[in-house]
Formats: structure tokens, C-alpha cells, sequence
């Protein structure tokens, strides 16, 4: 089976997918207050080195693990579906395959734990 990273596109797909799903939470009036001050090219470069290693792609990301990096922030199950939400239908629309954008729902869902501290 190939690689998620690979239906994503491999680097330009996961750099185009970033930045629409960043677009689109920043806008987003309930998610948006989570990145208000934060330096968003920083982010993005966080992000996509994290799931280009979670989804197959390049071992590249050496930041701190997801419960630190979002402890503190409060985020309920709530957020947490609708930032998942907004991730897969930012992949769907970007034409990556219905499998691979229900994978990334998957392994998502198996980050809950970490990701909702409130």
C-alpha cells in the first residue's frame, strides 16, 4: 500500500495541505482564538514535518511530543472534531484518495488523548 504521505502528493502536496488547512482554522471563529499571536510559518513547518513522519513520508520532526506541545491550551473533544474535520475535508478537497484522507481520520483519532486537555 502506498504511503499516506505519497496520496498526499509527498512535500508539495503536504506543503499545499498545510497551508489550506491553516487558512482555513485561522478563519474559523471558533478555532481560530488557538492561533491568535502564534508565529504561523513556524507552525506550518512544524506541522508538516510531523505528519509527513506520521503519515510515511521523511523522519524529519524533532519537536516536542503532541501532550506537551498542547498542554495548557484547553482544547475540548469538540475542538479537537473540528480541527480534525477541517484537516480531512482540507485533503479531500485537495483531491488526495477517500482511503487515504479516512487514514488520516484514524490516526488522528488515536492522538485524542494527547491533544484534548480540557
Amino acid at each position: 500500500m502506498t504511503e499516506i504521505y505519497e496520496q498526499i502528493g509527498g512535500p508539495d502536496g503536504m506543503r499545499t495541505a498545510v497551508t489550506v488547512f491553516y487558512n482555513r482554522v485561522t478563519a474559523d471563529e471558533e478555532l481560530g482564538r488557538w492561533f491568535d499571536g502564534v508565529d504561523l510559518d513556524r507552525l506550518k513547518a512544524h506541522q508538516r514535518a510531523f505528519l509527513a513522519a506520521a503519515f510515511g513520508g521523511p523522519q524529519l520532526f524533532s519537536g516536542r511530543g503532541l501532550r506537551d506541545a498542547h498542554a495548557g491550551l484547553e482544547i475540548t473533544d469538540a475542538a479537537f472534531d473540528r480541527i480534525v474535520a477541517t484537516l480531512l475535508t482540507s485533503l479531500a478537497d485537495l483531491g488526495v484518495p477517500k482511503d487515504a484522507v479516512g487514514a488520516v481520520g484514524e490516526r488522528l483519532e488515536g492522538a485524542r488523548r494527547d491533544i484534548v486537555t480540557a
